[in-house]
């Protein structure tokens, strides 16, 4: 038996999709953490400052080790947020929002601004406050907005290249959840927005 294959170029993503792109781009930004902490731990080992073990003191090794530790806890809480909202402003896709074939945009169909991105961050507060509610809030919404991007005027869809992913999307869907999120997808009126990037992606390419 054949399984159904929808085109959802240009319709609104459904929930599965998107939660797939976050897993996607929460891995990416805990590897580049991870990372960072452990190559500039092994460089301070090197030089005599383990920074697993060494504690503040008035002495110049002593302030390096505070300095550092520091700076590490401020890139591991910064790192996340300045990765998601640069992505949304700069290309209107995340990593993982790539892989899965997904943009987001304005209601209008324009591009995020810097401020536009911000406010929907903050928006995932909201969502995470209302014990997840804000996320799963995406299945019953006839537009596929969450509560943070109801706060910021804001929606995701499938890219013009999402029509590999999808296949892939509706098997999962059917196995964990019984029925397609997407089966019947509400069209996003601003194609010629999808258009303008994919052309814009395509020129950056040749």
């Amino acid at each position: 038996m054949n399984e159904p294959v929808y085109d959802l170029r240009g319709h609104y993503a459904g929930f599965v999709s998107r939660l797939m792109a976050f897993l996607i781009d929460r891995g990416i930004i805990w590897a580049i953490v991870a990372m960072a902490a452990a190559v500039t731990t092994y460089l301070f080992n090197l030089v005599g400052l383990p920074l697993q073990s060494c504690h503040y003191s008035p002495t110049f090794p002593g302030v390096v080790c505070l300095v550092v530790q520091l700076s590490l806890g401020v890139f591991a809480l910064s790192f996340a947020p300045l990765y998601t909202i640069l992505f949304w402003t700069l290309a209107t896709q995340t990593p993982g929002k790539y892989v899965m074939g997904l943009r987001i945009y304005r209601m209008n169909g324009e591009r995020l601004t810097f401020r536009r991105a911000l406010r929907r961050y903050v928006g995932y507060l909201f969502s995470f406050l209302a014990f997840g509610l804000g996320f799963f809030w995406i299945t019953i919404d006839d537009q596929r907005q969450g509560f943070h991007d109801i706060f910021a005027d804001t929606c995701v869809v499938y890219s013009w290249d999402a029509f590999q992913n999808q296949r892939i999307i509706h098997r999962m869907s059917m196995k964990l959840f019984g029925n397609p999120f997407f089966q019947n997808p509400e069209p996003f009126y601003a194609q010629s927005a999808l258009a303008r990037d994919a052309s814009e992606d395509d020129g950056r390419a040749a």
